[in-house]
């Protein structure tokens, strides 16, 4: 069944950034990738609701909820979510070193490595 629940919101939040790319390359352009940005800090905002309330322990964000929605949704809509959430209860929990280090390594490495695929993907 978790399995079942984690699929079923991959699914959607897998369709969800597909259409709010297109819907975004559609309105505002292509120059800049405004549908990437607008799925990011969704999800960021949905994953830090949807954690506040399961924090608080409220029955909407239940266990089977967490699954299909933090899990499977906002998991295929964006990781960026994720990490954003891990970094901000790294500060809250007062790991500042860990949280500054997240976003430092995930920024700068993660940039780096894109960089690295590209010229990998350039080699024969």
């Amino acid at each position: 069944m978790k399995i079942l629940l984690v699929m079923a919101g991959g699914s959607i939040g897998a369709l969800s950034r597909y259409a709010v790319s297109l819907w975004a390359a559609k309105l505002l352009g292509t120059r800049f990738p405004f549908g990437t940005l607008i799925v990011n800090l969704t999800g960021c905002f949905l994953i830090g609701l949807a954690f506040t309330l399961a924090d608080r322990g409220l029955s909407v964000m239940n266990p089977s909820m967490r699954l299909f929605f933090m899990t499977g949704y906002l998991g295929a809509l964006t990781t960026f979510s994720t990490y954003g959430l891990e970094t901000v209860n790294s500060l809250r929990a007062g790991t500042y070193l860990v949280g500054v280090s997240n976003f430092l390594v995930n920024n700068f490495l993660g940039g780096a490595l894109v960089i690295l695929g590209m010229v990998a993907g350039r080699l024969r």
